[in-house]
């Protein structure tokens, strides 16, 4: 060998002699990604040329390089090259626990679930001792307490892992010292038997980690982000304490968060088969998602657009749709049924053994195009209910049949309770709308057919109003319906126009009560989940113990069908064309096609309300242009209006918006909620063209 050829590998040499060190100690905080990237493939360059002056290079040595670079690549979003390099490092060690962990994390981002679900296992089967990888680096994440560690199981139980501590305690390890809603303190080395019923949580990356209780979540429709109490921040002190839906801490904002996204449950953060963990019920179930589980009838529901047809009372063995009657056994579906501010219904589809007990991404995001082939749930209430299946072994059947008792029982205990309206300190009076703005006062005659003027009114649900007066009072005051809202407002506040004493010039239904008695009878139903006049006409005949029978037009739900009064019941059902978007049914396919043509329809495709948090955009809406600005350098005088970006960050979201936008353009036109000529959207046509 010539002297320059041995100085060259004499250099190669002492230039890699650094990187082995670099290698087995490398760890995610320690440097930055990109840096890292560059360092690592500088390694491998240094490798390959090395082995081209024929050097020996250990095999380890080039597989470490490979899968470190593969951490870089899987931290900085990079899943594509993580994979391949994860191949290359198996390509020198088939075994390598490492490769298949980090591999198989690249793979669950990419939503390859099955090769996911084979690198994992073959992870933990080349792991079974700890000396066989005790020299590997980012030991921590594989191995704990002497055996492989569940990371990769907690990768669907607990997606807050890697910066959360979890904890269970109870009110005697876990003592409020005072003085305000924090002032808690967990005393771990006291001896007692703890019951484990309050979750404790503390964030890794704070300066001064403490143990915070994560109180339930909050069991109301609120669909924003979750926000910390003020009263909290600013005195430690809440005059609402547990009844608060306002978070106390950040670790109770990002824990609900996840519960409602159904990326997270607290019963499957410790030993789910631990008998101090509560088991779900049907029961906790309807508590906390308020509505009803029913049978539909499949076919129905599946079509497109999507019916809803219950089985039919005059033919019991076919559905209601007059325009199919399919045989409603063989066909019928669970249905879980829910009325907020409207009719929603959620399909729960039988557990079998290859379904994923984790909420599908695609299907919180623009809609599953798998749809039931999927193994993934398709919304939280399907999850749980797969859960409950599979600890309790219960049946749709008996689901539905406990979920009509609870619906019985919650009805026999209100109907049980105090008298009507006796928490309300107001009297109560129903009289004929028609005679009302004549400025007369009709009450209905016994017969409840006709008001008792000389007129004869019919009494109807649209010509009567409920009024109110204080027991003190003289004035009599009409109460108008209650406002319609996605979610109630923490109170109920006096209009601003009434209170200056004008007239309120808010064309359509305020949403501010026009006087206190008003505001106290909207409060009043709010607490007591009464959703429209109707129910509290109804509770008025009990309250004033009308013994004679309405007539037809008055009853919520037909006689003859021995069915509990529950919250999708306030509407009638329809067998029409029913919006999953916008909870609305259409009785006719012209109805339908206005609907579905109208501007709000068109927006709420759009729109992400009622879906996942991280669907909340950053910046601005996208301008006309996808790129960046020209004059960001010098600075750009249009300022917001522009429409080009200003940052790098905001035109990758742009283009994450726009083809958000595709996939639910395209799912929409695929359920039939989007005429097939129509292709104007207004502001989005520009993000829908080519």
């Amino acid at each position: 060998m010539d002297l320059d050829r041995q100085k060259r590998q004499e250099d190669t040499s002492m230039s890699f002699m650094a990187f082995p060190v670099y290698c087995l100690y490398f760890t995610p905080m320690e440097c930055e990604w990109q840096q890292a990237i560059k360092d690592f493939s500088e390694g491998v360059n240094v490798a390959h040329y090395a082995q081209a002056e024929s050097l020996e290079i250990p095999s380890a040595l080039l597989e470490s390089l490979y899968f470190n670079r593969a951490a870089a690549y899987h931290s900085m979003g990079e899943y594509e090259q993580g994979v391949q390099d994860c191949d290359s490092a198996l390509a020198l060690c088939k075994d390598s626990s490492r490769a298949l962990y980090r591999k198989a994390l690249c793979l669950r981002e990419l939503g390859r679930f099955r090769e996911a679900y084979n690198c994992s296992t073959g992870c933990l089967l080349t792991t079974p001792n700890v000396s066989n990888i005790m020299n590997y680096p980012f030991t921590s994440e594989v191995v704990k307490n002497g055996q492989v560690s569940s990371k990769l199981s907690q990768l669907t139980k607990n997606p807050l892992a890697a910066t959360h501590d979890f904890m269970q305690a109870c009110a005697t390890c876990y003592r409020w010292i005072g003085p305000g809603v924090l002032g808690y303190q967990h005393q771990a080395e006291l001896a007692h038997r703890c019951k484990r019923d309050i979750l404790l949580c503390r964030i890794r990356a704070s300066e001064h980690p403490v143990w915070n209780r994560v109180r339930p979540r909050p069991t109301h429709n609120f669909t924003g982000p979750f926000v910390l109490c003020k009263e909290v921040l600013e005195t430690q002190k809440c005059k609402y304490r547990e009844g608060c839906t306002f978070a106390y801490c950040q670790e109770e904002v990002d824990v609900w968060t996840l519960e409602r996204k159904g990326a997270l449950n607290r019963e499957l953060l410790f030993d789910p088969q631990s008998p101090n963990n509560d088991r779900l019920s049907i029961t906790c179930l309807l508590q906390l998602h308020n509505g009803m589980f029913m049978y539909l009838c499949e076919r129905c529901y599946d079509s497109k657009p999507r019916i809803i047809s219950k089985c039919s009372k005059e033919v019991p063995s076919t559905c209601s749709n007059p325009c199919a009657r399919h045989p409603f056994n063989k066909n019928k579906c669970l249905v879980h049924a829910v009325r907020s501010s409207s009719v929603h219904y959620t399909k729960i589809r039988p557990l079998y053994t290859q379904c994923q007990l984790d909420v599908c991404r695609h299907a919180q995001r623009y809609g599953c195009q798998r749809e039931d082939s999927c193994s993934f749930a398709h919304s939280v209430i399907e999850l749980k209910c797969w859960r409950l299946q599979q600890d309790s072994g219960v049946t749709h059947e008996e689901i539905v049949q406990e979920s009509k008792r609870h619906w019985h029982k919650q009805e026999q205990t209100t109907l049980s309770d105090s008298p009507p309206f006796a928490s309300l300190f107001l009297s109560l009076k129903v009289v004929c709308g028609q005679c009302w703005r004549d400025g007369l006062v009709s009450e209905p005659d016994k017969a409840l057919k006709y008001c008792t003027a000389k007129a004869r009114h019919s009494w109807t649900k649209e010509r009567r109003v409920l009024l109110v007066k204080f027991f003190e009072g003289k004035k009599w005051v009409m109460v108008r319906p209650l406002p319609f809202a996605k979610t109630y407002p923490q109170q109920y506040d006096i209009c601003a126009h009434v209170v200056k004493q004008k007239k309120c010039h808010y064309i359509g239904n305020c949403a501010f009560a026009h006087s206190e008695e008003e505001k106290q009878v909207w409060t009043y139903m709010k607490n007591n989940g009464l959703k429209d006049m109707q129910q509290m006409y109804d509770m008025w005949l009990t309250m004033t113990n009308q013994n004679r029978p309405p007539d037809d037009t008055l009853i919520t739900q037909p006689v003859e069908e021995k069915q509990i009064v529950m919250p999708t019941d306030y509407a009638e059902p329809m067998s029409g064309f029913h919006c999953r978007l916008c909870g609305r049914h259409s009785n006719s396919k012209r109805q339908w096609q206005q609907h579905i043509s109208s501007e709000k329809h068109k927006d709420r495709v759009f729109s992400c309300e009622g879906e996942d948090e991280s669907l909340t955009w950053t910046y601005r809406f996208p301008g006309l242009r996808l790129a960046l600005c020209p004059r960001l350098e010098s600075g750009c005088p249009e300022g917001v209006s522009c429409d080009y970006a200003h940052s790098v960050e905001e035109l990758v979201e742009w283009q994450e918006r726009r083809e958000f936008l595709r996939r639910k353009l395209a799912k929409a036109r695929k359920d039939m909620l989007i005429m097939p000529d129509e292709f104007d959207f207004g502001k989005y046509n520009f993000l829908l063209q080519d």
